[in-house]
């Protein structure tokens, strides 16, 4: 991947700590990304994009700095460190070196598996997928004012190499559809976007049929929310169906189990650990280790190999998900949790694949039990933090235990997360996981998945139209 000789790496690393550092790491990443555009029915532009550079991070106590550079000779990347150790030396000056100090080689199995790497593929069979998609779209019995399909893939080498003596590197993988729509039903226009993510090579278009339907099924949803009835404003008892509905425990609760948050005091849930801050029937995990799913990957951005994560457990909070500055903050372990997008950006501590377990409630029996109320099938955006507030982009009225009529999409479900969670009193027994997609925040855009079993909140508050 990188021409970089080990006992250069060893210079470079000496040479930012030896300004006031006590602890030094390089981030080596090489990036390959294509891009197809289709708009129209026309493929109208194919870019090709190499991301080739490396980051230094220096830490000393609970301060850090990080520079980086797409410079990758010894000299650039020597004035890089000497420059990020003088940034701490103010702070500190002592003499750090890596002699004698081996870098020793950490072999970690990615639980994602490559079958095909886009760059053996031709750019012609690339197209046809392409193709096929906006065909797909297209033919379903819909009409379409504007379509675009854009064709993604994505293959990142990293490595990474420490003061500790750590060498460690991972290569991940992914391809991605994009649609961009706009339809038009009973004289209403709705745009919409939706992706539809493998963390895979190009054996992620083997079966045609897959995204294909995902296409069809895309814009016939668009055309079927159009139809729907719009919600008023109200505070009901609220399903979430199993598999994306999970976005709901990435935004109630997920940031905020960062540590970067509890470290800055902007979490409810700070100070907590070992307290109930959740209903007994939330057991919520945080895992990079599931093989297939668009959050995994063998090492975290810091060279630590992922991990499972129990963030609360039958109610209780017992870990934040930590990196290695908040670690030193919090005074707790790095739990594997430090994320980037890329060579550019510092780590920070971000979600994997967060999910709900399983639990021993009747799937059936939450729909029936509720009078009147709001079944969620599908959640859009939405935004965390201590409030959080989530779109809904597919919801049903409940009418005396039965589902009665779709609910047209952009209606709000908002309240304070830590309140949220204590009001869930139902969750079925069967785990739906979830495609992917990505979440941005100070280390840039990082892929996750967000998933859960069927679940009910005994009340919430919905916000429609007045």
């Amino acid at each position: 991947m990188l021409e970089l000789e080990v006992d250069n790496l060893k210079r470079v690393i000496g040479k930012a700590l030896s300004s006031g550092g006590d602890f030094a790491e390089i981030f080596l990443e090489d990036k390959d990304e294509l891009n197809i555009k289709c708009s129209g029915g026309t493929i109208s532009g194919v870019t090709t994009v190499r991301i080739k550079g490396a980051g230094i991070y220096v830490l000393y106590g609970r301060n850090s700095v990080y520079v980086y550079t797409n410079n990758l000779s010894l000299q650039s990347l020597t004035g890089c460190a000497e420059r990020a150790g003088e940034l701490l030396c103010a702070l500190r000056r002592r003499s750090g070196d890596m002699d004698g100090k081996k870098l020793s080689m950490q072999k970690t199995v990615n639980p994602n598996r490559f079958e095909i790497y886009p760059s053996s593929v031709d750019l012609r069979e690339k197209i046809r997928v392409v193709r096929e998609t906006d065909l797909a779209a297209r033919n379903a019995g819909e009409t379409i004012r504007q379509l675009n399909v854009d064709y993604f893939d994505t293959d990142q080498k990293v490595v990474i190499f420490n003061s500790e003596g750590l060498n460690a590197e991972d290569r991940r993988i992914t391809s991605r559809l994009r649609l961009q729509a706009t339809v038009e039903a009973e004289r209403l226009f709705k745009y919409e976007w939706g992706d539809y993510t493998r963390p895979q090579g190009f054996e992620a278009f083997r079966t045609k049929n897959d995204y294909t339907s995902f296409a069809r099924e895309f814009i016939r949803d668009m055309a079927a929310d159009l139809k729907a009835v719009p919600v008023k404003s109200c505070n009901v008892p609220v399903v979430f169906e199993a598999g994306s509905c999970g976005t709901f425990w990435h935004e109630t609760c997920g940031h905020q189990l960062e540590a970067s948050a509890v470290s800055r005091n902007a979490s409810d849930f700070a100070g907590k650990i070992g307290l109930a801050v959740a209903s007994e029937k939330v057991t919520l995990i945080d895992d990079g280790t599931l093989p297939g799913l668009y959050g995994s990957a063998a090492i975290d951005d810091e060279g630590f190999p992922t991990r499972k994560n129990v963030l609360i457990e039958n109610g209780i909070l017992r870990s934040y998900l930590c990196d290695r500055l908040c670690g030193r903050k919090l005074g707790i372990p790095s739990t594997a949790s430090g994320r980037r997008q890329g060579y550019m950006y510092a780590p920070v501590p971000r979600m994997s694949n967060t999910y709900l377990a399983a639990g021993n409630d009747d799937d059936e029996e939450m729909i029936r039990s509720v009078d009147r109320g709001l079944f969620v099938k599908k959640l859009g955006g939405g935004t965390g933090g201590r409030e959080f507030s989530i779109a809904v982009s597919e919801g049903y009225w409940i009418e005396n235990g039965r589902i009665s009529h779709r609910l047209r999409s952009g209606f709000i479900l908002n309240g304070r997360g830590i309140d949220m969670i204590k009001r869930v009193d139902m969750v079925g027994r069967k785990l739906q996981n979830e495609g992917g997609s990505f979440c941005g925040a100070d280390s840039g855009l990082c892929t996750v998945t967000s998933f859960q079993p069927r679940m009910r909140i005994s009340r919430m508050s919905v916000g429609g139209e007045d």
